[in-house]
Order: structure tokens, then C-alpha cells, then sequence
């Protein structure tokens, strides 16, 4: 809205004293086209130093057009320099310009390539796959398009295990300090000493699209050879805590008459699978290093958020190893009631996303 015009009484002001911040509200004002007249009598100038202001102010900026030193690099080079990255995604820059353009430094490589909006990143790491795996994953996502949102809710749970360590979700802290306060007490983040580091305590767990399910401690199989966890120690807590009757109550409660139980495919559930399937129970198999498709994967790094959020006190805590480890297992069996319901109906749904995912990677890696 233009401004409320107004006479003025005082002698308008030279062109010679007009700061720059006159000749700027001088330009704001003709923006919206105010005309000369107008803006002289607004802001008591006159009118021909407005107009010479104005006038000035175009051709300062059309003179301006085109200046800047001259690019050291042509665009076929420019262009060249985005091939070659591409064709070679772990090459450097040093390497681009010493095949490109042996006369430009790395930086202007760099820049050149920026202004292509590529970057180079820390490459993400996943399993390794190789193409009869990535053809696997991609008929399995293919004959499990058809699956909604709403069917991965209903007929589907998802089981696996998880080793938390006591300083389980801690992550790297930031802290507000002046540049001579690194090694101030209050700036300094304490680690686990040697030897307190590596308790931890296996825990198995499932959820499916409505409810937490199960999560329970997992303990040592003392059959075994080298006296580590099992398959028989997983069927054990499962035979323990009636597994079958929860199964069949979820059927009876969602009102359907085959809900599957997706489990990876590690060597400690094999002996699993088969007692699964002596139980009666339907298994929906998934292809080898497929973590994409079992999303109770999402889980556990929640869960272990919440571990260190909620008991921060377990990074140093010193005692028993069993003591420490009881400890483990009542905190982080807390942290799983503590989350919200939502968490497992989101991730049962997002199924169909990650499915969509993998036909669009041809079977190949996904941000899952």
C-alpha cells in the first residue's frame, strides 16, 4: 500500500547529501511505480534528483550485467566434470580435474560440480547383495504388491532379537562452552572404563500391526558349544510364555483365519522355524538380508533411545555382571511398554512403501 502523502515545509535536500539509504527508499517507492512527483514530495526531494537517481540506478545495474572474472573451466568441461563423477562415483576431485581440466584446482572442481547439485556424500552402508539376491527380493516385493496397508496390520507380526549393551541408544552429546573449556568437568562426556563396556543382554521380541506383542530376555543355551544363545533358548521363552495361545487369541481378536510370523533367516532360527511350524503356526518367508522387510529392525533403535534417555545412569553403572544385566533387562522391558502403540501400526503399514521401494531399486538397496 503506497504511503500516505503529506507536504513538507523544509527545504528539500541536494542531490549531493542523498545517503544510501535515501537512494534506497527512493527505489522501494518506485517500485510499486510511484512516479517522480510523488516521491519528491514524500520524501522532500526534487523532482529531477529523483528522476537522475532513478535513472542512474538502471544503468549502474545494466553495467553490472555480465562482470565478474572470466570462468576458468567452458561448459563442456563443466559438463565433463558431472560424467565423470557419475561414471566413477568413488573417484576424487583431484582425479576429475586431472582428467578434465589439469589447469583448475580441486576447489573449482568442487564448485563446478555444486552448481550440478552433486555432491559427494559418505557412502551409506548395507549387506552386501548380489544379483540372484536382488532378484530374489524384487519377485518376492512383486507378488506382495498387492498387500494394503490395512492387511499388513491384520495378517502380519514380526519377530527377531536384539543384543542391548548398556550404554544402549547413547549417542554423541554437543555441549555449550567457550574455546579454553574442553576439559572442563561440565564439557566433557564420561565413557565406560575397559573391561565395562561389553555387558549386554539378548532380548527376543514381536509386534504386530495393533499391539507391542512380546519382549523378554533371552538366555545362554549351557547345552551349546561355546555356551551363547540358541535356537532352543528362543523356543524355550516362547514355549515358556504360551506363544500359540497368543497367536491364536490375535487371530480370533482382528477376525482372521491365517495371520503370518515373519522372522529373518538366521542361523539361530532355524531350529525356531521348524518348532514354529510343528505349533501350527504360518510362516511368511522373506529373502536372505532382506532387514528392509521386517520392521521390528525400526524398533529396537527406538527402544534403545529410550534406554538412554530414561536410564542414563546404566552407561557407568559398575557391579555384578549379573546384577548389571538384570538391571538391562527390567530398563529396556520398560522402554518397550513406553511405546506408543502408533510406532508398530505406522510400521506394519509403512510394509507397502518398502515393498514399492524395492521394485523401484530392481531388487537392490532401499533408505529402509
Amino acid at each position: 500500500m503506497p504511503p500516505i502523502l503529506r507536504s513538507h515545509a523544509k527545504k528539500p535536500i541536494p542531490s549531493k547529501h542523498l545517503s544510501q539509504f535515501t537512494r534506497g527508499r527512493i527505489f522501494g517507492l518506485h517500485e510499486p511505480q510511484m512516479g517522480s512527483e510523488q516521491i519528491s514530495h514524500y520524501l522532500n526531494i526534487p523532482p529531477t534528483t529523483v528522476r537522475r537517481t532513478i535513472a542512474k540506478g538502471y544503468q549502474e545495474g545494466k553495467e553490472n550485467e555480465g562482470r565478474g572474472r572470466h570462468p576458468k573451466t567452458t561448459k563442456l568441461q563443466d559438463e565433463a566434470m558431472v560424467e565423470e563423477a557419475l561414471k566413477n562415483r568413488h573417484t576424487t576431485y583431484f582425479e576429475i580435474a586431472k582428467k578434465v581440466a589439469p589447469n583448475v584446482s580441486t576447489k573449482t572442481v568442487k564448485r563446478r560440480i555444486a552448481q550440478k547439485h552433486l555432491k559427494k556424500w559418505v557412502a551409506q552402508e548395507r549387506v552386501h547383495l548380489d544379483e540372484d539376491l536382488a532378484q530374489e527380493r524384487l519377485e518376492w516385493a512383486l507378488a506382495h504388491r498387492h498387500w494394503t496397508r490395512e492387511m499388513w496390520r491384520r495378517k502380519a507380526m514380526w519377530g527377531d532379537e536384539v543384543s542391548v549393551e548398556r550404554g544402549g541408544g547413547k549417542r554423541r552429546k554437543w555441549v555449550f562452552r567457550y574455546p579454553n573449556e574442553k576439559w572442563n568437568k561440565d564439557c566433557v562426556e564420561p565413557t565406560a572404563r575397559r573391561g565395562e563396556r561389553g555387558i549386554s543382554q539378548m532380548m527376543t521380541g514381536f509386534f504386530y500391526g495393533q499391539t507391542h506383542g512380546l519382549f523378554l530376555p533371552v538366555f545362554p543355551d549351557p547345552s551349546s558349544a561355546r555356551g551363547g544363545v540358541t535356537g532352543k533358548s528362543i523356543i524355550d521363552v516362547y514355549d515358556h510364555y504360551d506363544f500359540l495361545g497368543i497367536w491364536e487369541d490375535i487371530k480370533e481378536k482382528v477376525g482372521e483365519e491365517e495371520v503370518f510370523f515373519i522372522i529373518d533367516n538366521a542361523k539361530t532360527h532355524l531350529p525356531f522355524k521348524r518348532w514354529l511350524r510343528r505349533q501350527g503356526i504360518t510362516l511368511m518367508e522373506i529373502p536372505a538380508y532382506s532387514p528392509d522387510l521386517n520392521p521390528i529392525e525400526n524398533v529396537w533403535s527406538l527402544v534403545k533411545d529410550k534406554l538412554h534417555k530414561h536410564y542414563p545412569e546404566l552407561y557407568l553403572m559398575r557391579g555384578d555382571v549379573n546384577v548389571v544385566k538384570k538391571a538391562i533387562e527390567e530398563a529396556i522391558s520398560n522402554c518397550w511398554k513406553l511405546l506408543d502403540v502408533k510406532v508398530f501400526t505406522t510400521l506394519a503399514g509403512s510394509m507397502v512403501d518398502r515393498t514399492e521401494a524395492i521394485i523401484k531399486a530392481d531388487g537392490w538397496y532401499t533408505k529402509y
